[in-house]
């Protein structure tokens, strides 16, 4: 049986939208639509590109798919609406059966982490009418523990924090998680006001929220995330907001600070409480603040927890994942673990060299890219390396990536500053050897997704400073043989040749663009930035003089 699980919406507010095709219990591909757009989180897209290629690569036509399943199944004629948006584009559409948005989520973690047991958490801004849920999850059943009104949103307040901040909500919350590294948790006070615990439960003063404050003026919902959506009182606790792009102030760092500590105080106050109602200590997570890796490492840290599974797609895209594997359960398919995320398109040869000839390219044709590339990297080059299938997912995990030497110290600055031009406080990643991992760094945690920060030892620090980030941790991607060869064999050849068994890993992509997808993608991020060197498959291209 071949199901379509999408994610996205026929409304503005709608964002990260995807299709994921499975058969049976086992995914066949699964992607983005950004990627197919090139608007980053593809805002009120239905994923159109994303299934077409799901279709393309399976061999198969709409006709051959029995089911279309999404969230969203509180919206009134929804069903109907997706329906003909599918017959429309394709010509026919499968039965369209509609799911709980964190139903959904809950499915694409404790689905995927390969769990017999699994107490779950998924935490966002909205969906469904509400803002999360609590589930303790045993074979095929999930009883819900504790639903959270959409009101009393931990998305929403980690959102509203980041306009505070001067930033974009639902799009640009990485960067104040990045910045809180940079302050001191010193207005915990303050924040008690605006978020606190309260066991299985929390209370997000609701008093902030301007649509709730100003209902007579906000009669619709409030997703165009380009209005102020916190009240003055706000700036009456924790003092005036930052205008967008004005300078950083110890303040404003203290403040990131802080609203990170007293999200992670509320996370870990529900997941021990959790864990006491259900007496299962395997935790999955998902929804869209499962994309806050620090978070994730306290609760991997936490006494209570045993074992932890956050997926590649913790946030909306996920949720078609999980809504194609809500309806696989319900025809009685067991469903396959997910140990990697390499379920995008590839790129034959052929197709790679007629875009190359196309635009009347300089290229070399090698054999093997490996021991060319250990001898760019070696001489301090910033490569992109594009090979095999694309990450489903926000994580560039060594398909679509820009990858350096971690022991070079100016590594950060340059390729922040000059290659993907954003913040200098942003951090990067290191792709390590899972065979080495404990060697560098704490936890003792499989980390293939690069969704949790883990402690730096000390070996890190010297050995890789490029990747250990201002508090000591990074944000780890384990690579296994198995699950990606090529690029286990590269950083296999990096080490051997003296280096240490990591790579610095970024997504190959501009500030503010989606990760590439494509070869013409990758040669436009290569021709506009100041990468030194591009490997597109086998084929090598390079900046005059590299």
């Amino acid at each position: 049986m071949y199901v379509i699980g999408i994610s996205s919406g026929l409304k503005a507010g709608h964002h990260d939208g995807a299709a994921v095709l499975m058969q049976d219990g086992v995914i066949i591909a699964a992607s983005e639509e950004e990627r197919f757009t090139l608007g980053k989180h593809a805002r009120g897209d239905l994923p159109k590109g994303a299934i077409k290629y799901c279709l393309r690569e399976a061999g198969i036509s709409i006709q051959d798919v029995s089911f279309i399943c999404s969230p969203l199944k509180t919206y009134p004629n929804y069903a109907q609406r997706v329906a003909e948006w599918v017959a429309f584009n394709f010509g026919h559409s499968p039965k369209v059966e509609l799911y709980d948005h964190h139903m959904c989520h809950a499915a694409s973690t404790y689905y995927s982490s390969g769990f017999d047991e699994a107490t779950v958490v998924c935490l966002d801004n909205s969906g469904d009418n509400s803002s999360g849920v609590i589930l303790h999850a045993k074979g095929t059943q999930q009883t819900v523990l504790k639903r959270f009104a959409r009101e009393n949103s931990l998305g929403l307040y980690y959102g509203m924090m980041t306009q505070y901040l001067g930033y974009q909500m639902t799009n640009d919350e990485y960067k104040v998680m990045g910045l809180a590294s940079y302050g001191e948790p010193t207005y915990l006070e303050e924040f008690s006001k605006i978020l606190r615990p309260d066991g299985l439960d929390f209370h997000f003063n609701q008093s902030f929220d301007k649509r709730i404050v100003d209902k007579a003026l906000y009669t619709t919902d409030f997703s165009t995330r380009q209005e102020r959506i916190f009240t003055t009182g706000l700036e009456d606790v924790l003092g005036p907001r930052r205008l967008p792009n004005a300078p950083l102030e110890e303040r404003h760092r203290n403040i990131a600070a802080s609203l990170q500590k007293q999200l992670e105080v509320v996370e870990i106050e529900i997941v021990e409480s959790a864990i006491a109602q259900t007496g299962c200590p395997d935790v999955c997570i998902a929804g869209g603040v499962g994309l806050n890796c620090k978070a994730n490492m306290e609760i991997l840290l936490n006494p209570a927890v045993r074992r932890l599974y956050v997926p590649p797609v913790p946030h909306d895209a996920g949720v078609a994942l999980g809504a194609a594997m809500l309806k696989l359960v319900e025809e009685g398919f067991p469903i396959e673990k997910m140990d990697h995320a390499y379920w995008g398109p590839s790129y034959t040869a052929d197709e790679i060299k007629f875009r190359l000839n196309q635009i009347g390219a300089d290229y070399q044709d090698l054999n093997d890219p490996t021991e060319a590339c250990v001898k760019d990297l070696g001489k301090g080059y910033k490569v992109g390396w594009f090979q095999g299938r694309m990450e489903y997912g926000p994580r560039a995990l060594g398909n679509r990536s820009i990858i350096a030497d971690p022991s070079d110290e100016g590594a950060k600055e340059r390729i922040n500053s000059s290659i993907k031009y954003r913040e200098e406080f942003r951090p990067f990643c290191p792709s390590i050897l899972y065979e080495h991992q404990d060697d560098y760094f704490d936890a003792g945690f499989d980390a293939p997704f690069m969704v949790v920060t883990l402690p730096a030892k000390s070996t890190a620090r010297k050995a890789a400073p490029a990747v250990v980030h201002v508090d000591d941790t990074a944000r780890i991607q384990s690579v296994r043989a198995d699950t990606n060869a090529p690029f286990h064999a590269l950083i296999s050849a990096f080490h051997k040749a003296g280096g240490p068994p990591m790579l610095l890993n970024t997504s190959l992509n501009i500030n503010e663009q989606p990760t590439v997808n494509a070869p013409l993608e990758a040669l436009h991020t290569f021709f506009c930035s100041g990468l030194d060197v591009l490997y597109l498959e086998n084929f090598r291209l390079a900046k005059p003089g590299k």
